[in-house]
């Protein structure tokens, strides 16, 4: 790995490591959004005790943007959660097995994948209460597909290799082999990626519903698109309302890509 990929996997983990430190530390922080409101300190601009300013009904940013990572926090995590675990577990199977089994899997993965995912997790939010548990369950659901297709080709590349027969003809039990030799010693690397491409789309999907305002969430619960949907109504003098969310959202989703890109492709070389 060259100097600009250490460096970036250096920033890109720090991003996630203080978003990581926010979705922990945010549940325990008392907020209450409707005594938040003062409208006697309606759009400071950021100071010593404001940092980051205040909003259109005087609430502090800093704050909002804090309790904002609950919205999207742990619905990434169980999004990204059911991706890997049942997307890997599906794509060792079908790369391993041979006969009905695999063409069942297979078949199943081929048709959830026809899915158009975005259009599919509004067409759910309809049908049932939208809420941002439902759109992550969902999103992990879809993406269950494309973890499984990746794993599948690497179990399916791995399964001729003299080591696994090795194993095999030792004695060692086919699940064992999977589990351990090439899922977890072989294929964490490409779980991590798919893991933070996951978790950036459900983050994605939270803010863009939450900014369109009815199926994500809603104010005065804060959330970082609702956040920046605030340009509708704010003069072009006070851009920092929906400027500092904004900002959060390309550095986060960004900043996730970018690590699990490069810690992968790190976790790759160490392994050849």
């Amino acid at each position: 790995m060259g100097r600009f990929s250490r460096i970036g996997l250096w920033l890109s983990g720090a991003i996630v490591l203080v978003v990581v430190l926010l979705g922990v530390v945010a549940p325990f922080i008392p907020y209450e959004p409707a005594d938040a409101v003062s409208y006697d300190r309606v759009l400071e601009v950021p100071s010593v005790s404001h940092v980051l300013g205040t909003d259109e009904q005087g609430r502090d940013i800093a704050m909002r943007l804090v309790k904002g990572t609950e919205a999207f926090f742990l619905p990434g995590l169980m999004a990204a959660g059911i991706a890997v675990l049942v997307g890997a577990l599906a794509g060792a199977v079908a790369g391993y097995a041979t006969g009905p089994v695999r063409a069942v899997i297979v078949g199943a993965l081929q048709l959830l994948d026809t899915l158009p995912r975005l259009v599919f997790i509004i067409l759910v939010c309809t049908i049932r209460n939208p809420s941002v548990t439902l759109i992550a369950f969902v999103a992990g659901v879809l993406f269950i597909p494309t973890v499984a297709a990746v794993i599948r080709r690497k179990v399916e590349a791995l399964g001729s290799e003299d080591y696994i027969l090795a194993h095999i003809a030792h004695g060692f039990h086919s699940v064992w082999v999977i589990l351990y030799h090439i899922l977890w010693l072989q294929c964490w690397p490409i779980m991590v990626r798919q893991a933070a491409y996951v978790f950036g789309y459900v983050l994605f999907v939270e803010t863009g519903l939450s900014y369109l305002g009815d199926y994500g969430v809603q104010e005065p619960d804060p959330s970082w698109g609702n956040m920046v949907a605030q340009v509708r109504s704010l003069p072009p003098d006070a851009p920092w309302p929906w400027l500092v969310p904004a900002a959060a959202i390309v550095l986060t989703i960004s900043g996730f890509l970018a690590f699990g890109n490069l810690a992968a492709r790190r976790g790759e070389e160490a392994i050849r």
